[in-house]
């Protein structure tokens, strides 16, 4: 019996290894994409980046970013018949000792008529992007801004006198479909020396799939720069709100297809790194090409921290 044990043993082992099996890979780098950012905001002229996409091996950082140059932009509002040509405009920047050149369209500011063209809530809106070899377009609406009935600070249990965070009662309409994305603005009473700008939450989409109808509190943690390395309670510490501070939220509410394109992109960013995340294919609303063309119904709210 010990030996018929033995046998069934040896016959697994050799069973297993005679699955290994050599693969070699070649890949290729294929063409290169065109990735779109469009953006259309309540009162707020529409602007867009065109820029080409980035090889998997290739080496990222701002100096690798390809803008296209002399495309031809046009955004429509589909709801009043007007129409803007998008100029393009060069722009130099610093960033701590290195120095930058991005391009983006935007309306021509000597031309009032262009600088007129602004977002309207409740409007559908169409751009269109002409290069040298590609012809994109893509759909959006601005929705109606986001109601808040309320917004209030809530210590942190356990850091009371060091944290508090940011809530806010959301009411969402009886329809389904409403979405929702937003950022933080925060002016720190203790300066650090960062920048103090709009930044991005770790999760910063949400849809009203299960909430519909309702309201609902959310605690709304605050953006934070990316392109900094927090880790462990550094990182959790971001989304609190510290005595003293002030802090904006910017609410956007998005159409749904501009939903599926933030939270696919979050999901992704988010799950970098990880061997066991599941494959994700990012779905933005530009044919023939990457990216989005998005619209925002935006509102603000603002609190203070009274220590």
């Amino acid at each position: 019996m010990k030996f018929l044990k033995l046998i069934a043993v040896l016959f697994l082992m050799w069973s297993l290894t005679s699955c290994e099996k050599t693969i070699n890979m070649n890949i290729t780098q294929g063409s290169k994409d065109i990735v779109v950012e469009g953006v259309i905001e309540t009162n707020q002229q529409p602007y867009v980046t065109l820029s080409n996409s980035i090889g998997f091996f290739d080496k990222i950082d701002l100096n690798s970013i390809q803008y296209i140059k002399n495309a031809d932009v046009h955004v429509y509002d589909l709801t009043s018949g007007k129409s803007v040509k998008l100029k393009e405009y060069t722009i130099d920047t610093t960033i701590g000792e290195n120095h930058f050149s991005f391009s983006v369209y935007g309306p021509d500011i000597n031309d009032p008529d262009a600088m007129s063209f602004v977002g309207i809530e409740e409007h559908f809106y169409r751009m269109t992007i002409q290069t040298d070899s590609k012809f994109c377009e893509a759909y959006t609406k601005i929705p109606k801004a986001i109601a808040l009935d309320s917004i209030w600070l809530e210590p942190i249990p356990g850091k009371e006198t060091e944290f508090k965070s940011f809530k806010g009662l959301y009411i969402d309409p009886d329809t389904f479909g409403n979405c929702l994305k937003y950022q933080t603005l925060n002016h720190k009473r203790i300066k650090t020396g960062e920048v103090e700008m709009y930044y991005d939450p770790f999760t910063l989409a949400y849809d009203d799939a299960i909430i519909n109808g309702t309201s609902f509190p959310i605690t709304f943690d605050l953006g934070y720069d990316k392109t900094q390395n927090y880790e462990g309670e550094e990182l959790f510490n971001q989304a609190y709100v510290r005595p003293g501070d002030t802090v904006t939220l910017k609410c956007q509410a998005i159409d749904r297809n501009s939903y599926k394109f933030w939270s696919g992109l979050n999901i992704s960013q988010n799950s970098v790194g990880n061997p066991f995340a599941t494959p994700l294919k990012i779905q933005g609303n530009v044919s023939n090409a990457l990216g989005a063309f998005c619209g925002y119904g935006v509102s603000y709210f603002t609190l203070i921290d009274s220590l």
